[in-house]
């Protein structure tokens, strides 16, 4: 009868070391994917409430048209306002107008709702008083600047008029802010709308 050679204690606890880096690799890779998950999840829906802002921009500046009024009308506020938040009454068919009490994040009507509206049920809309629902953690707050026919953008507080120039469109941009584990994010868009009628 022969002896065997066993396994020694050494290369028992790196065989187990081996294993055991293995399942952490595994494990980490598992939980960071789920958080890139949610975070795309969120810059997905941000995007969305971006671009929707410049569509709805854009729909204001055709019915503007067809209506026979200026390409601006209701896209720029009192006293020189630019930043506006979407206003919708949760009813189908009914039109978009622009509030512009809001002038930063800190305004309770830059929060996104989620409707809890049969109609239109987890429809996200920024705060308004026709709209019930739970607040998100999205934030919308949309800019109309001007352009003036040198190429120039004009922001709050002045026209080109007042610069000497000539409007013939509207920079418009959409910034959405969400806030994702302690983290603000943000995500930003712009369109140069034109009156080109």
């Amino acid at each position: 009868m022969r002896l065997r050679r066993g396994q020694t204690m050494i290369e028992m606890i790196f065989a187990i070391g081996v294993i055991g880096v293995g399942l952490l690799a595994a494990t980490t890779l598992v939980f960071s994917n789920l958080a890139l998950a949610d975070r795309d999840k969120n810059e997905i829906v941000a995007i969305n409430l971006a671009r929707e802002g410049l569509e709805l921009a854009k729909n204001t500046r055709d019915s503007n048209w067809l209506a026979g009024n200026a390409f601006d009308t209701g896209m720029v506020g009192a006293g020189m306002d630019y930043t506006a938040t979407p206003v919708w009454t949760g009813l189908p068919a009914t039109s978009i107008y622009y509030d512009f009490t809001a002038n930063d994040f800190t305004n309770p009507r830059t929060k996104v709702m989620i409707s809890d509206n049969a109609v239109t049920p987890n429809f996200l809309e920024n705060w308004n008083v026709f709209i019930t629902g739970t607040t998100s953690t999205f934030s919308r707050l949309m800019t109309f600047n001007c352009i003036c026919d040198d190429g120039s953008i004009v922001g709050a507080g002045a026209t080109c008029a007042t610069i000497g120039r000539t409007k013939i469109g509207i920079r418009v941009q959409a910034d959405v802010q969400w806030s994702q584990k302690g983290v603000l994010r943000d995500t930003i868009m712009y369109d140069d709308l034109y009156d080109w009628r």
